[in-house]
């Protein structure tokens, strides 16, 4: 078999980037594998299931926990810091955007020269400036509701949707900072806001059920996806599932040929030939596959002669700070299942050397939870006193930290339960790490102060791999990146990564909206490339 352009993997990347392939070319020549199988969104069953039981349709997709005394597990995590990846992306069609949260920040203008301001890590390649074009795009690609007038980042066009409104549980939070000077703002969301008219998918009806969203109005890959087959005319676009990509075949040291997958249907080994392939199969994947393609032009696996592949892995410590409050005399209690207010206060260039991070106000479930008490089945006046007695305060939040090349990920010679090889993450925490977390603790009780609460103690802190990036990195320099400023593997013509695993560094917010304007940069870029003679 041969096509144009192989494209491995099926989240937001991957789907982004096919749409703006074919908006150039509706007939092009696109194979899309995906690993994982199909869970069945938008449907009215599965939601009610969900209602009542809790249970998701696509955890199943997810890696076991890692080992332990009482189950087997999968992956193995070798260095001094455990960074698991049990819920943190979700091995099925349309990728980790099947359960993620919709938190879609950009990155700021010092993120892009982080080496330059502080001496950590690796500046990017290009500025925000250059990418700013794309984060627009990306935002009406995804449909972010956010609030255009919002100076936290420069911005030249407004959001397709207006911002979700506060909550009243958000006025305890906003009153605490306005009276601290720290600057709070509406979260950029990817849920399709009340006006949209244009999407086949219907808005947000805030049922607070939003992991498994009955509407299609968060924003998942699969759904666009199907969009583009049932709807596009698109003859030439093919997605098969259950395809597992096992090695990239190379023509020679700088023309890969294709590539070779199970197909998990039949047992058997597939060959594909392509013009172009893109790794578009999240940081850990796309890493591991890389160093599993070895060949006489590749020894050490396809970009890897500086021993940079795997290398620099960070991801984002997600803290959560809980305290108490006497009573709830206002009632307070979640409108929705998202949050609505966050500060990028110390998202800023005067935290940057230190590690920045953000704050998220959420909603306060399992604090005040009255499906849970539904699902009970509490009595009215129970849970009216329930929801009126004392009442537990969060503060969530995420901090950036910096590439270490003795962090790295790597296969391990095992079959995890979807038949995909499992990981090995080598990973530690900086020497700096706990001295930052003390810092930010002392900015976050003095919010729990002024709001009228007493912290209860040290944060929980998840070193959880949802935001894996940097082990492809992208650099001018080969000695310093796997991958070019188009994310094109250095040395290699026609073979592109579009994934977390490209960024240079992370900044203080999550990746997604980054990595949808990446896309889209790349297709455009793809798109000239093929126009030239």
């Amino acid at each position: 078999m041969k096509v144009e352009t192989l494209i491995i993997g099926s989240g937001v990347a991957a789907a982004a980037l096919a749409q703006r392939l074919l908006a150039k070319n509706p007939n092009a020549s696109i194979l899309m594998l995906e690993a994982g199988r199909k869970v069945k969104m938008q449907d009215a069953a599965i939601w009610q299931d969900y209602v009542v039981s809790g249970k998701l349709p696509y955890t199943q997709y997810y890696d076991l926990p890692y080992p332990d005394r009482d189950q087997p597990g999968e992956n193995l995590s070798a260095g001094t810091t455990t960074v698991p990846l049990d819920g943190s992306r979700a091995l099925t069609y349309g990728g980790s955007t099947i359960h993620w949260g919709g938190w879609s920040f950009r990155l700021k203008p010092e993120d892009f020269a982080l080496r330059t301001n502080t001496g950590h890590s690796l500046d990017w390649p290009f500025s925000y400036a250059d990418l700013e074009p794309y984060y627009s795009q990306a935002e009406h690609y995804i449909g972010v509701s956010g609030d255009s007038h919002d100076t936290t980042v420069p911005r030249h066009c407004d959001y397709p949707f207006p911002a979700f409104p506060y909550t009243l549980e958000d006025q305890p939070a906003a009153e605490a900072m306005a009276s601290l000077g720290m600057a709070y703002s509406h979260l950029p969301i990817a849920r399709h806001g009340i006006t949209d008219t244009t999407s086949r998918h219907a808005p947000c009806q805030t049922t607070g059920t939003c992991k498994y969203c009955p509407f299609g109005a968060r924003y998942s890959a699969n759904n666009f996806l199907d969009d583009m087959q049932n709807w596009g005319n698109f003859p030439g676009l093919q997605i098969r599932l259950n395809s597992i990509v096992q090695q990239i075949s190379m023509r020679s040291r700088q023309q890969a040929g294709g590539v070779v997958y199970l197909d998990r249907e039949t047992g058997q080994q597939v060959v594909v030939e392509a013009d172009r392939i893109i790794v578009a199969a999240g940081t850990l994947e796309s890493t591991k596959l890389l160093l599993r393609s070895r060949s006489d032009h590749w020894q050490q696996g396809i970009g890897n002669d500086h021993d940079l592949v795997g290398r620099n892995i960070v991801t984002h410590p997600y803290f959560i700070f809980s305290g108490s409050a006497p009573g709830n005399p206002l009632k307070l209690q979640p409108e929705m299942n998202f949050p609505t207010l966050c500060s990028r206060h110390f998202d800023s260039p005067a935290e940057q050397a230190k590690g920045k991070f953000i704050l998220i106000n959420p909603p306060s479930s399992p604090a005040v939870n009255l499906l849970s008490k539904m699902q009970a089945g509490v009595s009215r006046l129970d849970m009216d006193r329930y929801v009126a007695g004392p009442r537990q305060i969060q503060l969530h939040g995420m901090v950036e930290i910096f590439s270490e090349p003795q962090n790295r990920i790597a296969n391990i010679d095992k079959l995890n339960h979807l038949g995909m090889q499992e990981t090995l993450v080598d990973f530690g925490q900086a020497a700096g790490f706990d001295p930052r977390m003390q810092a930010i603790q002392g900015h976050v009780q003095r919010l729990f102060e002024a709001m009228g609460a007493t912290m209860n103690a040290k944060p929980t802190i998840s070193w959880r791999a949802d935001h894996a990036a940097c082990t492809l990195r992208m650099s001018d320099d080969d000695s310093e990146g796997v991958t070019d400023r188009h994310m094109r593997v250095h040395g290699v013509d026609n073979l592109y990564v579009c994934s977390n695993a490209t960024f240079p560094s992370t900044g203080a917010v999550n990746p997604t909206l980054t990595l949808a304007a990446l896309a889209l940069r790349l297709g455009d870029h793809l798109n000239q490339a093929t126009c030239q003679p």
